[in-house]
């Protein structure tokens, strides 16, 4: 009898044993997939309010820009190396007008909140819940169930176990949540507060299982059925507010139909997170075209596997530490000491693996960022001149400049830091409800960390506008002071020193107040964090505490003297379930070890905040793609025409205008052919199209339409190199390196010699200044070469061509702002520099031009006349117009004699 009513007692503790660990499993699993769900949730929330933030920035420049150019969105790298149809995608399909060329920013709006689908027909609140095919539907239906049940649970016995206030407050809170997502339905999208009050709904539903579990656990020989059933009651109703938090207002699988109407802004926005992960690859594993890039790959590996040992390190001390203490208790000094000193040895090698890991990734990270500089300033050299045009250069370098940063603390904060201590947060509590058989311990940490984290991301979103307004005012003030610098000498004209200050000051104020904005949040931000932190600590040692009395009040059950006798130690979990007396001290390390680097998860998450950020900048930055590119299988240019030789440059029915002007500007049907070795002059009135054709001589645009022929082969088949590199050009303002004179005139050729360049700069006549400078050739030119004048920097213009000694020379009106005596000197340069070539000269003073071999007179993008000076005046048309006009002209200003001369000099 006493054997059957032996085995109906151990019967009856399987069984408890068996609900028990049921239980642990279910909740566990339960409130993993809730968090995990709306962890998901809400960075889907965060990326499409970034989305909207981005948008709005559009709709302002669009505002700004009436007429913006068209974009195609490819990024560089491998990610223009990918397959057609994906670069079509990208693209927006080769048929497809681009969404930024006269957009309507209403109409754009709309297109881009198309993406997330909606009923456009007005429909009541009832129809709306009542349309099944929605999730936020059942999410409603859910929310009604699970107030009905919380209902049943407090009007049946549940006062036996819990008490009704708090029921019924969890009534309240599962009400008010059924509310919002009523209200979320009805306008289509999820709020902040309805996140917070289901937050607020699965903690409510927590403390339940809680207690109903400890009280379990504390009456484990009784095994009521009733408990069991109130267990499993709240275990569904947790499960149920988890599915509910999970289930998406807008399914994401429906997105896909509508992707090909987003915006351009949009589909730059998808494409900067895939550029981001490209930026960050050399962090991770170094190109192998890099340099020493075995080396750093090596140095990669032991990087990771230091952060690893690093972290065990930190999970193994605590335990070992708690053994101490145990063994302290029980009076076992010796195996205290033994464990004391392992405690103190793997604190030192954790240590030691920390710096390691830092030392080792310096290197890795030093080659990335050289690696990266190198990438973004070549792809912004290979950006096309109208996006330069466009672009300001403080804003530019600027972005350059925080981008590259930002991936550097990006990977040192979310990587190297963020990540791995989320891991070891995680795995604590595992250790908590597996090594110490203690779940609630774990679901109350791992509750606190997640509310943790939840809280600084709200708080953060909340912050990202601070951060937004600083960032726009830090870019002003930056390219005011830029362009104030850039434009001193305007400033000294205008005396507008005063003016400049004011401006300056009122961007750096704005700047400093909006700093101060940031920082204000950022506290706030930290003494919340505090608060959560310090309540996590209390809570965790307060559960500390009643296992290890439960555990000790089962010691004594069975017959022991105390919780620290031999006969306790001996007692395995299974038999007496709770902590030892060492464990909570292991428990305290472990939570002191794993907030400890949460302490600072505020400032690090600003900083990822802003590294992603500025990181999102420069990947947009890359995702531009050249207007201009060399077409596959492009060939060198040939030194001669093979169907003519006498032809060197043909334009054949030309048609451009700039993205930015209307289609019935620009030119219209230029055609005129440049035999090899002569002399065509460009002329007309302004905005007729000359400098258009020099940029599209060095094709620096594309054509619309016809063709610009070089050596009997179209431009667009022959590479940019080889093109390029066979034109040469003075420019009207020849600007200058703020380099030497000897490395300015060399860029021309790089390994020209003294010899060489002593005489290019004798042909081009400035040997004479360079060798009265008290420096000579090492004499630095400043700025733009403001420390030259204008003649001088023209004279070094054109022997820097000389040097490249091109077979084409473009003069794009060469001596306009030159005085007449520096004109003269100049010209006779320009007269060795043309001797031998084929010149293309944009001309504003006719008489430099009177000897050329053909005279194309533009007028209103046509070609109005074309013929030698002679031949255009005997037309008595348009060019006959302009050159008695230029008489006339320079007759009133009592200098004729001066434009004869210059004429006759050519």
């Amino acid at each position: 009898m006493l054997n059957s009513s032996h085995d109906a007692a151990s019967s009856d503790e399987t069984t408890v044993s068996a609900v028990s660990s049921s239980y642990e499993t279910v909740c566990v699993l339960a409130i993993s997939f809730m968090l995990f769900r709306m962890s998901i949730d809400l960075i889907q929330t965060a990326s499409q309010n970034t989305t909207k933030d981005y948008t709005e920035d559009h709709h302002n420049a669009v505002k700004d820009k009436a007429k913006p150019r068209p974009k195609k969105l490819t990024s560089y790298g491998s990610l223009t190396s990918g397959s057609k149809s994906s670069k079509d995608t990208l693209n927006g399909g080769e048929n497809e007008t681009d969404a930024s060329v006269n957009v309507d920013p209403e109409q754009e709006k709309a297109t881009l909140l198309s993406s997330f689908p909606h009923d456009h027909e007005k429909e009541s609140n009832f129809s709306v819940l009542l349309d099944s095919s929605k999730p936020a539907t059942w999410s409603f239906r859910f929310q009604c169930l699970l107030l009905m049940l919380l209902l049943i649970a407090a009007i049946f016995h549940v006062n036996r176990v819990l008490s009704s206030s708090l029921v019924w407050s969890c009534v309240v809170v599962v009400l008010f949540g059924a509310i919002l997502t009523y209200r979320d339905v009805d306008r289509e999208r999820f709020g902040i507060v309805s996140r917070v009050v289901s937050l607020a709904a699965s903690l409510m539903l927590t403390i339940p299982l809680s207690i109903c579990y400890y009280q379990h656990r504390q009456d484990t020989a009784s095994g009521d059925e009733w408990v069991v059933n109130i267990m499993s009651l709240y275990t569904l109703l947790s499960l149920g507010e988890c599915f509910f938090v999970a289930l998406p207002l807008k399914p994401l699988e429906d997105r896909h139909s509508v992707s090909s109407k987003m915006s351009s802004t949009a589909q730059k926005r998808r494409l900067s997170s895939s550029a981001i992960l490209i930026l960050l690859k050399p962090y991770f594993w170094p190109d192998e075209t890099a340099e020493s890039a075995t080396m750093n790959r090596i140095r990669a590996i032991v990087t990771w596997v230091c952060v690893i040992l690093s972290k065990v390190c930190n999970l193994v001390s605590p335990i070992l530490l708690g053994w101490a203490s145990t063994a302290l208790a029980h009076e076992d000094y010796a195996r205290c000491i033994y464990l004391s000193i392992a405690y103190s040895a793997i604190q030192f090698f954790g240590a030691a693996f920390k710096e390691g890991q830092s030392l080792v990734y310096l290197k890795v990270a030093q080659a990335a960022f050289i690696q990266l500089s190198e990438t973004v300033f070549v792809h912004l050299h290979q950006l096309s001149m109208d996006w330069h045009l466009q672009k300001k250069l403080g804003e530019v370098i600027r972005s350059m400049d925080r981008g590259i940063a930002a991936c550097d603390t990006l990977m040192k904060y979310l990587f190297l830091w963020l990540v791995p201590a989320l891991a070891e947060c995680l795995v604590v509590c595992i250790i908590f409800a597996t090594y110490f058989h203690y779940a609630p311990l774990a679901i109350c940490v791992f509750y606190f960390v997640w509310m943790y984290i939840v809280w600084t991301i709200l708080v953060t979103l909340w912050r990202k506008k601070f951060r937004k307004a600083v960032v726009k005012s830090d870019n002003e003030w930056h390219d005011r002071a830029t362009d104030s610098l850039v434009n001193f000498e305007t400033v000294k004209y205008f005396t507008g020193e005063e003016f400049e200050r004011q401006r300056f000051g009122e961007s750096i104020s704005k700047y400093q107040a909006g700093s101060v904005a940031v920082q204000a949040s950022l506290s706030f931000l930290n003494i919340s964090q505090r608060a959560i932190l310090q309540l996590c600590l209390g809570v965790a040692l307060s559960l500390s505490a009643l296992g290890i009395k439960q555990r000790i009040d089962c010691c004594i059950d069975h017959g022991c003297d105390s919780g620290v006798s031999s006969c306790c130690q001996a007692l395995d979990n299974d038999t007496c379930p709770g902590m030892q007396v060492g464990d909570f001290v292991a428990v305290l390390t472990y939570t002191m070890q794993l907030f400890q680097p949460l302490n600072f998860l505020g400032s690090v998450y600003n900083a990822v905040v802003m590294a992603i950020i500025d990181l999102t900048n420069l990947s947009e930055l890359l995702a531009e793609s050249p207007d201009v590119v060399d077409a596959p299988g492009a060939i060198p240019l040939p030194k001669i025409n093979a169907d003519d030789e006498e032809l060197a440059v043909e334009f054949d029915n030309v048609v451009f205008h700039y993205p930015t002007q209307s289609s019935n500007k620009g030119l219209k049907g230029v055609s005129f052919k440049m035999k090899r070795g002569t002399t065509t002059a460009i002329v007309g009135p302004t905005g007729a199209g000359k400098t258009t054709i020099s940029r599209l001589f060095f094709r620096f645009y594309d054509v619309l339409g016809g063709a610009v022929k070089v050596n009997g082969k179209d431009v667009r088949t022959v590479t940019q190199k080889s093109l390029r590199g066979s034109i040469g050009v003075v420019p009207q303002n020849a600007i200058m390196f703020n380099d030497t004179i000897r490395e300015n005139l060399r860029y021309g050729r790089r390994d020209a010699t003294q010899a060489e360049l002593d005489q290019a700069a004798r042909d081009a006549q400035l040997l004479d200044f360079i060798e009265s400078l008290e420096l000579g050739w090492d004499t630095v030119v400043g700025d733009r070469g403001l420390k030259l004048s204008g003649g001088e920097k023209q004279r070094a213009a054109i022997a820097r061509c000389l040097l490249k000694d091109p077979a084409f020379v473009l003069l794009d009106e060469a001596t306009s702002a030159l005085d007449t005596i520096t004109e003269r000197s100049v010209q006779e340069a320009l007269d060795r520099l043309g001797s031998r070539r084929t010149v293309l000269v944009i001309a504003h003073r006719l008489g430099t031009i009177r000897n050329a071999d053909n005279i194309i007179v533009l007028k209103d993008g046509v070609v109005a006349e074309q013929g030698t000076h002679d031949e255009l005046l005997e037309k008595q048309g348009t060019y006959a117009a302009m050159w008695e006009m230029q008489l006339h002209s320079v007759s009133n200003s009592g200098s004729q004699v001066d434009l004869l001369g210059a004429s006759d000099s050519t």
